[in-house]
């Protein structure tokens, strides 16, 4: 059963003044719709009213189902005086309880006074309805969804109350609301609506959703869980993903996106049926699932120290300016991982090259320079265990500049010389490796440090192209 609880809280507000006596009384009231089911039987409502300047009233209420569809509500009042209605200074409390019968009405007031100083009140009132809802009305229960949600959130009705595989439906212009007797009426939207709606919405493996969009714990990204054991998540760096299964069982064990795993970065992916395989890309490592365990990937790493030299190296090779002074390369950033639908694109790493600029005069120092330009390594098409591809590195973004500023001795000419030549090489795709479908290359990835690890799956195939591509990547030339 599902409660619908229509309520009006009103507030009748005294700042005992003197003088001025113009802004003595505030009246306030505002209205809303609550849903209480088996997956939220517990709601609370806060409401703040202000009058006079100096007197603020908190009313916050609790929604509690009960026995036989009645809805118990308790309420605790606060007012706060000083001398501003955003003081601390609580002088006066209340509370206030009451029961709400299956398909019935209540009214529960109360004065809060001020009893620190006097003359100081607030009469609030509760107006409340209690709809029971029958489980076996799934078209009522998501009309009681929607308008608890709120037609500024759902939008217009886009089309009737259906049926879909194990529930029913009904589309709004900002979401689809889903509802079964087992999970409830919940909604999806945004991206996460998308990409459950790509995947096959109820006809998939997620069957349908048990949680509305909810915002996750680390506070930035969001995601719905599904009733197929699996769970979609969303976050600006990522883009929405699908998660499911022993992986999602995995992901979970370790603390969701706040474990060592961060966000997924795709869908799972199928590699073959026998025996069955699947894994998922996340923005810190690869959960690779057999059967029904877990095994760690085989892997080829190029160490941030590594990855440093490599692009020293090409880096010098690409600016044969007789002027210029190479003096240093270093890592200065590492980019997040970057948002797409499907498979999140990889971080980025910035590179600074400084020198100096022979002056041509020795009564002149040599200026200083650098430039820094990012860097993306990317695989294309994306990995799968399934197809061939290539490793490739390119410039990622805008390359900035800075120069000694010397007057006519052509100083930025040359370094703006530098910039010209590094970027012409970067604009272009480089390729670093052909990847042939037999070596069942998982995924390549840029880690948070800058360091780049090469992901196969964890057989004597795999174990032997990560084997071969650690050799390469050894002695790696860019």
């Amino acid at each position: 059963m599902t409660n619908l609880i229509n309520y009006t809280l009103a507030m009748r507000i005294k700042d005992d003044e003197n003088w001025p006596q113009s802004d003595e009384f505030a009246n306030r009231s505002v209205s809303g719709v609550i849903q209480l089911d088996d997956s939220t039987p517990t709601r609370e409502i806060l409401n703040i009213g202000r009058c006079g300047g100096e007197v603020r009233v908190e009313a916050r209420y609790t929604f509690t189902r009960a026995a036989g569809g009645a809805v118990s509500v308790s309420g605790n009042l606060k007012l706060f005086e000083g001398t501003s209605t955003n003081s601390s200074d609580l002088d006066g409390t209340a509370s206030v309880s009451g029961s709400i019968a299956a398909n019935g009405s209540a009214t529960l007031a109360k004065r809060v006074n001020n009893t620190d100083e006097g003359g100081d009140w607030a009469d609030v009132t509760l107006t409340i309805s209690n709809a029971l809802l029958n489980q076996n009305d799934p078209c009522a229960n998501i009309e009681a969804k929607a308008k608890a949600l709120g037609a500024a959130f759902t939008g217009a009705a886009q089309g009737p109350c259906e049926a879909v595989r194990g529930g029913h439906r009904r589309r709004y212009a900002g979401c689809d609301i889903y509802y079964s007797p087992a999970t409830g009426a919940h909604e999806v939207h945004g991206d996460i609506r998308a990409k459950y709606n790509a995947k096959g919405g109820p006809d998939s493996d997620l069957f349908l959703p048990v949680t509305d969009e909810t915002t996750t714990p680390d506070t930035v990204g969001r995601f719905n869980h599904f009733s197929g054991n699996g769970s979609i998540y969303w976050h600006p760096q990522t883009g929405p993903m699908e998660v499911r299964g022993g992986i999602r069982g995995v992901w979970a064990g370790q603390g969701w996106e706040r474990g060592g795993l961060g966000y997924p970065t795709s869908d799972e992916m199928m590699i073959k049926q026998r025996p069955a395989q699947w894994f998922s890309d996340f923005q810190n490592g690869v959960v690779f699932w057999e059967e029904n365990a877990r095994q760690d990937p085989a892997i080829a790493t190029l160490s941030r120290a590594r990855v440093l030299s490599a692009f020293d190296q090409a880096f010098r090779k690409r600016v044969t300016d007789s002027r210029v002074d190479i003096q240093s390369v270093s890592i200065v950033g590492v980019s997040a991982t970057g948002y797409d639908f499907w498979r999140s694109i990889n971080r980025s790493i910035t590179f600074r090259i400084a020198g100096e600029v022979a002056s041509g005069h020795w009564f002149i120092p040599d200026p200083n320079w650098w430039v820094e330009i990012p860097i993306r390594f990317e695989a294309t098409p994306a990995p799968n265990a399934n197809t061939a591809l290539a490793l490739r590195v390119r410039q990622s973004g805008t390359a900035r500049i800075h120069a000694d500023n010397f007057a006519g001795i052509g100083t930025g000419d040359t370094v703006a010389g530098i910039k010209a030549a590094i970027e012409s090489a970067f604009a272009n795709p480089i390729k670093l490796a052909d990847v042939p479908a037999e070596a069942w290359l998982l995924s390549a990835k840029v880690m948070a440090d800058g360091a780049v690890t090469l992901f196969f799956r964890p057989d004597i195939a795999g174990r032997f192209a990560a084997f071969t591509a650690q050799q390469a990547l050894d002695n790696i030339q860019i």
